[in-house]
């Protein structure tokens, strides 16, 4: 039986994602409710437009409940008869970051590994306002306001798609409900002393019942529109990085860059250590190198092993 998500989700992946017949998609289950709605969804879908489904789960057992939850996303995938991929780690020292960014590099490992084209994930338009909201507690850039978006490509071969981000959570809830799948209730989602978890309980009922009832309709509209803003000056960034730096040497051209607005210098400085040295830079960094750049006598700056030097055109690091 069809619902509207069910509708919803052909849209998406048509206009969205502009994947008219996906071929391969490897989802991140973690047998939540959003999990499980994307999972049925790729499922009714499946036949029709003839994709692979694999699955993968990485259990870093830090809570208690964690081999039991394994065991039960074992029971739904021997049920479905889908091909699985589930990963154990026992290092109980791991950080949240590193978890994630382990989790993050096991599940491209194995899309990879297995050839799948595409990598689902299940966050929806709840995930992308509590992260909104996170983010600018923190003071975060335009890029990190909309951190979670709709698909990135990781390469020339694999591409990170979120077909389900304008789902609200008590859309997916319901969605569960009516075809009463085996939801598996994550109590650290209860836990206040992760931020997330009270601007989901808190902040967000608050906003809706005092300031505006649409607040998370509202946001979502906003931050489609900063991505539009933000993608069309990550393109410009890049076009004028392409025409400011050394065709052949780590440099920069300082004079031309210098040229442009200051929002375009910092973005083109933080692309060129990105992009040769695979290093992030602060903002107080970028814009010590700018106002250096504006002097007649130009100082070496040092940061960690590299010394950014200057000489009459180009900016290069050693």
């Amino acid at each position: 039986m069809k619902t509207f998500l069910h509708h919803k989700l052909r849209i998406n992946l048509i206009q969205q994602l502009e994947l008219c017949r996906p071929s391969s998609v490897l989802l991140a289950f973690s047998g939540g409710q959003d999990s499980l709605c994307l999972l049925k969804l790729c499922i009714d879908m499946q036949n029709k437009y003839n994709f692979n489904i694999g699955i993968v789960h990485i259990d870093h057992q830090l809570r208690k409940d964690a081999t039991i939850n394994t065991n039960h996303i074992i029971n739904i995938i021997k049920a479905l008869q889908i091909k699985s991929y589930i990963y154990q780690i026992k290092d109980s020292s791991y950080s949240e970051q590193t978890c994630r960014d382990t989790r993050y590099q096991i599940i491209l490992q194995t899309a990879r590994i297995h050839g799948y084209k595409y990598i689902a994930t299940a966050h929806s338009a709840s995930d992308r306002i509590e992260t909104f909201i996170y983010n600018l507690t923190r003071g975060s850039s335009m890029d990190g306001l909309n951190s979670i978006i709709w698909s990135r490509n990781i390469n020339c071969n694999m591409k990170l798609i979120r077909p389900i981000l304008n789902f609200t959570r008590q859309e997916i809830g319901w969605f569960c409900r009516y075809f009463a799948l085996p939801v598996w209730s994550d109590y650290s989602n209860i836990n206040y002393q992760h931020s997330r978890n009270r601007i989901r309980q808190e902040l967000i009922p608050y906003l809706k019942k005092y300031l505006n009832k649409d607040a998370e309709k509202h946001i979502t509209t906003c931050l489609e529109l900063l991505y539009m803003d933000s993608e069309y000056i990550r393109q410009n960034t890049i076009k004028i990085y392409q025409h400011v730096k050394h065709p052949v040497f780590i440099a920069i051209n300082h004079p031309h860059l210098l040229n442009q607005h200051y929002s375009i210098q910092i973005r083109v400085l933080r692309l060129f250590f990105k992009h040769n040295l695979n290093i992030y830079t602060s903002h107080i960094l970028l814009k010590k190198i700018i106002l250096n750049m504006q002097k007649d006598t130009k100082e070496e700056i040092a940061h960690n092993s590299i010394i950014i030097r200057y000489n009459k055109t180009w900016l290069y690091v050693s």
